[in-house]
């Protein structure tokens, strides 16, 4: 690792909100226009240089290689297929960057402008 971020460390904000989340198995609808995530992803950062400039950053990726579908019978997703393949990687650019480390160790960063969106011909910035 970069001696720059190997002492940065990363906490996530609301922790307990996203594992309810996860334990209830929630999903978002994913719009071509584009959709807002919640609960929005916030993070607290320590570690950083406070003089060096930073940028950052968020991307995603797939969890699995498998297209799925909706049951509504029984309240669940199947695997339908395999899924198409991956589209070129997409980043979202925290506005504030590049800031100082100092800056984004000063308070929560939010990623609340971040949108996912379904549109691979997308041209504002969504993920």
């Amino acid at each position: 690792k970069n001696p720059r971020v190997c002492h940065v460390a990363v906490q996530l904000e609301m922790g307990s909100l996203w594992e309810q989340f996860n334990r209830l198995g929630t999903e978002m609808i994913v719009t071509k226009a584009g959709r807002r995530m919640f609960p929005t992803f916030q993070v607290k950062l320590s570690g950083l240089d406070p003089l060096a400039d930073y940028v950052l950053l968020m991307d995603f990726v797939p969890l699995d290689d498998k297209r799925y579908r909706y049951a509504f019978h029984s309240s669940s997703w199947l695997v339908a297929g395999r899924a198409d393949p991956a589209a070129p990687g997409r980043v979202h650019f925290h506005p504030d960057s590049p800031a100082k480390g100092a800056q984004w160790m000063r308070q929560i960063v939010s990623f609340d402008k971040l949108k996912l969106t379904n549109n691979l011909l997308d041209d504002n910035g969504h993920v």
